[in-house]
């Protein structure tokens, strides 16, 4: 409805207003394009799951073994861990404790290890 709630005339958007029998050609006319298409529909609708899988096999156990080896690459190649060491905040704020060296930290090639600080409960 527009604004003076008048009803505008859509009949001439209808197709089927000066052609009565336009809808049920129109009907014909998609079901027998779509005939094939939903022949063979109706044969894969008997699949079961086990058949797809089977019908993808070719394409699925190749990439699966491609993703598990670039994986493994992927983990071997990223080498173990470095140790993290634990210090107490205690230890850091009463002792002279050197988690980085000098020279280290001066030429830039420092590698550092991980602290992790850890704290009792209610302070020190």
């Amino acid at each position: 409805m527009n604004k003076t709630e008048e009803r505008i005339p859509l009949d001439s958007l209808d197709p089927g207003f000066r052609n009565p029998g336009f809808w049920l050609r129109f009907h014909s006319r998609v079901m027998g394009a779509a005939q094939m298409e939903l022949a063979r529909r109706r044969m894969v609708g008997e699949l079961s799951v086990v058949d797809v899988v089977f019908a993808w096999r070719k394409a699925v156990v190749p990439l699966a073994l491609l993703a598990a080896a670039l994986a493994g690459i992927l983990i071997i190649g990223n080498g173990p861990e470095a140790p993290i060491q634990m210090v107490a905040l205690e230890e850091v704020l009463t002792q002279d404790l050197n988690l980085l060296t000098t020279s280290g930290v001066l030429s830039g090639e420092a590698s550092t290890t991980e602290a992790l600080f850890t704290m009792a409960e209610g302070g020190f």
